[in-house]
C-alpha cells in the first residue's frame, strides 16, 4: 500500500494539465474540514502518517457547501461510500476494493503523466465541477499546496435532510468522515 500511495502522489505531483477550477474561498456560511497531518520516521523502527480530516463530523443542511482544505503536502480525495465500505482494520485498509473503484474512475487512463485525473466523479463518472455530494461514488480529488492545482474543494451537499453521508480518502482510507444532512429548522453546530 506504502508504494501504492508514494506512485500517486509521485503521480499528482508531476500532473501537468488543465481542469476548470472546482476549488472557491469558503464564504461564511460554509462549513470547512481541513486535510491536516504528516509523516514520520525513524529508520529501522516505525513510520507513521497521521493524515486526517477535521473535525471529522460535520452537520449541514441541504445546499450547504463544504471546502475541504488541504495542509498536508500529500494529494487527496474527499469520496462518499457506504459505512459498511470504510475500511476497519489494516488488511482492509490494504484490500480496499472501493478505493480502487475510485481510484480507477479518477484516472482511467492511469497516472500522470500518462492519464489526466478526472478531478470530480459523480456516482463514480467523470463530471465537471461544482461538485456535488448526494450518494455514493461522489468524489473529489484535493491537490497538495504548491502544485498549481486546487488544494480547497468545495462541494455543494444536495442529500436529503435525514441523510449521512459517509466518506473517505482513497489514497489513505485511514482517513475518515461523515456528513449528516440536518432538517432546515435544526441547528448544524456540532
Amino acid at each position: 500500500m506504502r508504494i501504492f500511495v508514494s506512485t500517486v502522489v509521485a503521480a499528482l505531483s508531476l500532473a501537468a494539465f488543465s481542469v476548470g477550477s472546482v476549488s472557491a474561498a469558503p464564504t461564511s456560511t460554509d462549513k470547512v474540514v481541513h486535510i491536516v497531518g504528516g509523516e514520520t520516521f525513524s529508520p529501522d523502527e516505525f513510520f507513521s502518517i497521521t493524515y486526517r480530516f477535521t473535525p471529522r463530523r460535520t452537520r449541514v443542511h441541504q445546499g450547504d457547501s463544504i471546502t475541504w482544505e488541504n495542509q498536508t503536502t500529500d494529494g487527496h480525495t474527499v469520496s462518499v461510500v457506504t459505512r459498511e465500505q470504510l475500511p476497519k482494520t489494516v488488511q482492509q485498509i490494504d484490500n480496499c476494493s472501493v478505493c480502487n473503484d475510485l481510484l480507477a474512475a479518477h484516472f482511467p487512463n492511469g497516472f500522470p503523466p500518462q492519464g489526466t485525473p478526472v478531478l470530480v466523479l459523480d456516482d463514480f463518472k467523470a463530471t465537471t465541477a461544482p461538485a456535488r455530494f448526494d450518494s455514493v461514488g461522489d468524489s473529489v480529488i484535493v491537490a497538495p499546496p504548491g502544485l498549481g492545482f486546487p488544494t480547497r474543494v468545495t462541494v455543494t451537499v444536495s442529500a436529503l435532510p435525514g441523510t449521512t453521508l459517509d466518506y473517505m480518502c482513497a489514497f489513505h482510507p485511514w482517513m475518515q468522515g461523515n456528513i449528516q444532512i440536518v432538517a432546515s429548522g435544526d441547528s448544524t453546530e456540532d
